[in-house]
């Protein structure tokens, strides 16, 4: 395949993230480019959390059957392997073809010979959507047939443009800001270890409604399709032992925090789903305007509605350098006046308290 396809692919992937689109919907639009520019028979794109790794709920899943969610996370979680998402968002490179990193070998990762079992998936591309040294998505794809893997040029046009969809994904949390979730409390389920809903609260059943999901997994007891997010989370706290705290959002821009712990006997996790707190989102919005803790203490200031001179005494800096902290932080946010700075800042994202939590999260 010539080169060409690979640059105008780069090019319409780039303009995609120009536009400011939804997390979802760049996604969406992310995986028609590489599926036209390249033979892919499965992909999984996903935006994540940075602190977890684990899906945000917006994403795309083509061509993986069901029984793959599963197993596709419990070898993220339980078994050491080749190209793992949190070691490849750490990696110089985050992005690794199956057969280089296994020597021509692929039957070494204990993921690919499982998966194999559920579908044709004998070459094997992976990478992390990183901005600011942290992965803020991520890029599965599988091609049926062949003795190989991707190529050279393909594992190029994905490094290309990873950095790019994960500047796109960061910034899609600040351009398409949360809403309130309305009165609604927490909900809670009770998920077996072969991934069936043993109850659920109703709190818990409206939250799997309206959550923002890269994949359903039908419930034929319940009746419900349960967001792959809480089967995830799920698994994750059975294999670690340990709890597992992770963020989602609804499809209406509601920030939620999912809870998983296992329960004494071992094998069923409980998962707590609720509204999350403005502690709890601040650290995503820090990162997302790239804020450093000094323009975040100017920010503060200006949002209690301080003076350039007043803010300069209180936080013991020159008039000037405020100035210039404000210059910096109205290109990084894309406004013009600190009318619109507070707005945007705090206005659109409706938590109580964002402004104290903004602080402590940049500190």
């Amino acid at each position: 395949m010539t080169a060409f396809p690979f640059a105008r692919a780069a090019r319409r992937i780039d303009a995609l993230a120009a536009e400011q689109l939804p997390a979802q919907q760049l996604l969406e639009g992310v995986a028609t480019v590489l599926r036209a520019a390249m033979p892919v028979d499965a992909l999984v794109l996903a935006a994540t959390d940075p602190d977890t790794m684990l899906g945000l709920g917006a994403g795309i899943a083509q061509g993986m059957p069901h029984t793959v969610c599963a197993p596709f996370w419990e070898y993220e979680f339980e078994v050491p392997d080749f190209n793992k998402f949190a070691d490849l968002a750490r990696a110089p490179r985050p992005v690794s073809d199956l057969h280089a990193a296994t020597g021509g070998r692929p039957e070494r990762s204990a993921r690919w010979r499982h998966l194999r079992t559920l579908m044709d998936s004998d070459a094997e591309l992976r990478a992390t959507f990183n901005a600011g040294g942290r992965g803020w998505g991520i890029l599965h794809m599988n091609r049926a047939g062949g003795t190989s893997g991707f190529d050279t040029a393909e594992q190029e046009l994905v490094a290309t443009i990873a950095p790019v969809v994960g500047r796109a994904l960061r910034a899609s949390l600040v351009t398409h800001p949360g809403r309130d979730a309305g009165g609604r409390g927490p909900g809670m389920a009770i998920v077996a270890a072969d991934h069936r809903i043993v109850s659920a609260t109703p709190e818990a059943l409206a939250w799997f409604e309206d959550v923002e999901s890269t994949y359903r997994l039908p419930d034929p007891v319940l009746g419900v399709d349960v967001p792959c997010e809480v089967m995830i989370a799920a698994a994750e706290a059975r294999a670690r032992g340990t709890a597992t705290r992770t963020r989602v959002r609804t499809d209406s821009g509601v920030w939620l925090l999912v809870h998983a712990s296992c329960l004494h006997d071992g094998d069923a996790a409980a998962v707590v789903i609720e509204p999350a707190k403005a502690s709890e989102v601040a650290p995503l919005i820090v990162d997302a305007y790239e804020l450093t803790p000094r323009e975040v203490d100017v920010t503060r200031a200006l949002a209690r509605g301080l003076a350039t001179t007043e803010i300069a005494r209180e936080l013991h800096l020159s008039r000037y350098t405020v100035q210039d902290h404000l210059k910096s932080v109205y290109e990084k946010a894309g406004v013009s006046s600190r009318g619109e700075l507070v707005a945007k800042m705090f206005a659109d994202h409706y938590y109580d308290g964002l402004s104290a939590a903004m602080h402590a999260a940049a500190a």
